[in-house]
């Protein structure tokens, strides 16, 4: 995303912008509630058929990728992905939606293992589709872990 497009002085916007803005903000949040509920049909849901990952375990469609994904996460007794601060910009049909999570992961208190708390930024491109906003490709950055 080209951080240019996010400048002030920041214009009010009409409501169809809004309500895109929206729309488009409440994938990463709705991707996040399906890995923490370990709901795969929530996860694949928010990607077109065609949607490409990248992030820790390679690159590969969003077909392939969240089957692994969710495989990585089973392991821990819990997850909890929180959203914090999201930057959108739109362009007509396209989108590109940068989202900060702060990714918690929990392990069983007597396995003896440890937690891992990560920060990521989801960086991702979406389409408008007749049914709504989708991410067409999404990039996971790792920017801390503990």
């Amino acid at each position: 995303m080209d951080p240019t497009r996010l400048r002030g002085p920041i214009a009010p916007e009409t409501a169809e912008v809004t309500a895109d803005r929206v729309a488009v903000c409440r994938l990463a949040p709705t991707y996040a509630f399906g890995i923490d509920s370990r709901d795969e049909a929530l996860v694949r849901s928010v990607f077109t058929p065609d949607a490409v990952m990248q992030g820790a375990l390679g690159e590969a469609r969003a077909d392939e990728y969240i089957p692994r994904l969710l495989e990585g996460v089973a392991r821990y007794e819990a997850t909890m992905h929180n959203i914090t601060n999201q930057y959108a910009a739109l362009d007509g049909d396209d989108a590109d939606v940068w989202s900060y999570a702060v990714a918690l992961h929990f392990v069983a208190a007597d396995s003896g293992d440890a937690d891992l708390f990560m920060g990521v930024q989801y960086r991702d491109h979406a389409r408008r589709t007749p049914d709504g906003w989708l991410v067409t490709g999404r990039e996971t950055v790792r920017l801390w872990s503990r």
